[in-house]
């Protein structure tokens, strides 16, 4: 294959990939907003009870490692409990309450 035919290739996977984008955000914006909401909140929810639940998990193994090694380590725990804190406040947010 010869170097024109590559970049000719490169042009029309381009312009196919700009179509798709296009084609995605003009079907994105033809969805009313409350589902649009509806599906952050539900993204928001599932994914603040899966960094608490990692949070309690990793806080309870720095644990067993604490009483074995003597050595504190909860830097894991911790900021996945701060993640958990910030996803449940755009939660809220979502929502429409503010704190």
């Amino acid at each position: 294959m010869s170097e024109e035919e590559q970049l000719a290739q490169g042009a029309k996977l381009i312009e196919a990939l700009l179509a798709l984008g296009m084609t995605g955000w003009c079907l994105w914006q033809m969805i009313p907003q409350h589902r649009k909401q509806l599906w952050r909140m539900s993204l928001l929810s599932r994914l603040g009870r899966w960094t608490g639940s990692a949070a309690r998990r990793a806080g309870a193994g720095s644990m067993r490692a604490e009483l074995a090694s003597g050595q504190e380590n909860y830097a894991l725990p911790y900021s996945l409990s701060l993640w958990r804190d910030w996803l449940a406040a755009a939660y809220d947010r979502t929502r429409g309450v503010t704190p």
